[in-house]
Parts: C-alpha cells; structure tokens; sequence
C-alpha cells in the first residue's frame, strides 16, 4: 500500500508539474525548461559495524526555472534516481525469547558468518533550487537548494556462508540445535530470495555547479559536477526488528530481515554525487 501512495503521488507531481511548466514557457520566455542525466555514484551512508561498499546509481529528471534577472533563477523538477549499497559482516550472533510450535516459551539464538546484504533502492526526487550564473555565452553557474524524496521501489537481498540456529530452554537448561524440522541447524551457503525494503522520504541538501554553454538561440548545455546529501533517517527503527525470525507456525522457513532494519545499523541516509548533463530551451 504505501509503494502505490508513493506512486501515485509522484505521478501525479510530476503531471501538474509539467502542465504548469509548459503553459507558461509557451507564454514567457524568463523561464526554461531542461532533461538532465546525472551520475554515477549514488549510495545509501548508515553507520554500522560491518563493511559498507558504496554502489552507484543514475538519475534522469526533468526543471522548471524561472529567472528572476539574467543573473538568478529559481527551479523545481522532478527526477528519478536509484541508490545501491553492499554491507558485510563477518560475524553476527543474536537471541530472543519466543515460542516453539507447542506454545512453549524457549530462547531463540542464532550465529551468523560471512553476511552479505545488496540493498536498491528506486526514490522519485523533487528538487527546488536557486541558481546564479554570470553573462556570457559561456556562463559559470551555481545551484543550491533541497530534495524531497519519495520512495517508490525498495529491495534487499541476503547471503550467508553459514547459519547456526538453536533453542535454549531455560526450564530444562538445554539448548537445542536439532532436529532441522524445529528450527534448529547448522546450514552453509544460505541464500534469502529478493524482498522488500520499506523507507520513508528523504529530505536532502543538494548542491550543482558547472559551465553553461550556449549552443542556439534558445538553447543551452550544461556540464557540472553535483551533490546531494541526505538530511534524515530513512528506516523507521522504532521498532527494531531481529536479523533472523523464527516462525513457531513453520520453523522450518526462517525469514531474513535487512540489517537496515536492526540494532546492527543505524542513521540510514541517501548520498548521490558525480557528474549532471542538463539540455534546457529557454
């Protein structure tokens, strides 16, 4: 459900947004109406105990400007931008009271080696800036401004070398680590099919500069470097979950939960940087 508010919503932003723009760039000649590509590093930053290897991601959008003078312009666009990151952990353990398929309480534990997560996310971004460029038909230009983001598409997918699972019962002082059927077993190469990542919007500072070239009455080039830097946490870790979730119903099928989602990372934000390509009419 919230991946198709999510959707919706930016579907709709980005119709009245083009409506609007086109109308009035028909009508005056101060504004300008640019696609851009940009590119290609793109990640999401967490503090955590393991390994971080930042992934890349591209963005292709759309901006509305406005000039207030020739010198100063203010814009809002929409832009599509996929963020990827790696986390490894060599060795993670953890426990927790639940219940068995016989509704007897017991102390699940769990030993984790050799962990890999591969994390994507899809966020549809709309950024409002203000640009300052000097005369010229070669102009130097200077944008600055924010980002909200809407997450439309998130996954994560799980890898182990290998996973040890047991079952203490305090009332008997035993721990279990059989039979397999429970819950309970020592399994090499474990592989967690692709599932869902939930976030929520990002608010970010995003930063551009660059020339701008004129190549035509009406038309211009811009080549630049850019930065945006997420402002916020985008799990909601109110309610930290456990890496691996027993299931009393079937205990057989464990689920895996990310790593963004437990006490092993936290302050999960959205980082993108590298070059921007911008075609605009004015």
């Amino acid at each position: 459900m919230k991946n198709i508010i999510n959707y919706i919503t930016s579907a709709v932003m980005i119709t009245v947004l083009l409506g609007t723009c086109l109308k009035s760039y028909a009508q005056d000649k101060k504004q300008e109406l640019s696609v851009s590509v940009a590119g290609p590093f793109s990640f999401l930053k967490y503090n955590t105990g393991g390994e971080i290897v930042p992934g890349n991601g591209i963005s292709a959008g759309l901006r509305y400007s406005y000039y207030l003078n020739e010198g100063i312009s203010v814009g809002i666009g929409a832009e599509y931008q996929t963020y990827s990151s790696d986390v490894k952990f060599q060795y993670l353990s953890g426990q927790y009271t639940t219940i068995d398929a016989e509704n007897e309480s017991f102390q699940f534990r769990y030993k984790a080696t050799e962990l890999r997560e591969k994390q994507k996310l899809g966020y549809v971004n709309v950024p409002i800036t203000i640009q300052y460029e000097n005369p010229g038909p070669t102009k130097f230009y200077l944008a600055a401004g924010v980002k909200i983001g809407f997450a439309v598409s998130g996954s994560y997918e799980t890898k182990m070398e290998n996973l040890t699972t047991s079952g203490y019962y305090p009332q008997y002082n035993v721990e279990l680590f059989g039979p397999t059927f429970a819950g309970f077993a020592s399994t090499d190469n474990v592989t967690a099919n692709k599932q869902d990542l939930n976030t929520k919007t990002s608010y970010a500072a995003t930063f551009e500069t660059g020339l701008k070239q004129k190549v035509g009455d009406r038309s211009s080039v811009y080549i630049g470097l850019y930065l945006d830097y997420g402002l916020n946490d985008i799990m909601d870790k109110n309610n930290n979950k456990n890496l691996v979730h027993y299931n009393p119903e079937i205990p057989v099928q464990l689920h895996y939960n990310s790593t963004l989602s437990t006490p092993y990372t936290n302050d999960v934000r959205l980082v993108s940087y590298g070059l921007k390509l911008r075609y605009a009419l004015r």
